[in-house]
């Protein structure tokens, strides 16, 4: 009688071979704490350290939206005219927030959502916006702001770029002092904004 399939089979096969391995399982090994080195810039142009920061113009649309609008969340910024996509909304909000342009806190009515707010760095980008508006008043045929805006910025575009920044800049509760009253009216500071 000639040998079957299954004996040929096992006749081939090399005896030096086990015929099951047996797997144990290994501890995964410790992570290891690794130093990221400093970011590396392409140049140390100051144009190219502000680009590399704030990344492109939905960055800057983002920064517009919170300074501008008062935009807050994830939602609004969504609905925003410009229809941002979610997955590029996502990667730039974290960026900027990498970058320590904005700050994210969980929102304290639903622990689902974030709240984003522009830091003291991310504020001072509002001259960089003024200046931009007024480039594209100048060059472009149709812009769609309110006229008393535009010829505010116009008129003093450096009080007015600086009035936004605060506006925009997060608020520092400091512990209130009793204050002396001031026998002379000519000494308080007077304040423009």
């Amino acid at each position: 009688m000639p040998p079957s399939p299954a004996k040929k089979a096992q006749a081939t096969k090399p005896k030096d071979q086990p015929r099951s391995r047996i797997i144990r399982a290994v501890a995964p090994p410790k992570p290891v704490a690794v130093k990221t080195p400093a970011k590396m810039h392409r140049s140390s142009c100051p144009i190219n350290l502000v680009l590399e920061m704030i990344g492109d113009s939905w960055s800057l649309l983002i920064v517009r939206d919170m300074m501008l609008r008062g935009h807050t969340g994830y939602q609004a910024f969504l609905r925003s005219e410009e229809k941002i996509a979610t997955n590029i909304l996502a990667d730039r909000l974290s960026k900027l927030e990498q970058n320590g342009l904005i700050s994210k806190s969980p929102d304290p009515s639903d622990a689902r959502k974030f709240i984003y707010a522009l830091t003291a760095k991310g504020a001072d980008l509002a001259p960089l916006l003024v200046e931009m508006t007024l480039y594209s008043l100048k060059h472009a045929p149709r812009i769609d702001m309110p006229k008393d805006i535009v010829s505010e910025m116009q008129r003093n575009k450096s009080a007015f770029g600086a009035r936004l920044a605060r506006s925009a800049a997060p608020k520092v509760k400091r512990p209130r002092i009793a204050r002396e009253k001031f026998e002379d009216p000519a000494d308080e500071t007077l304040s423009l904004f």
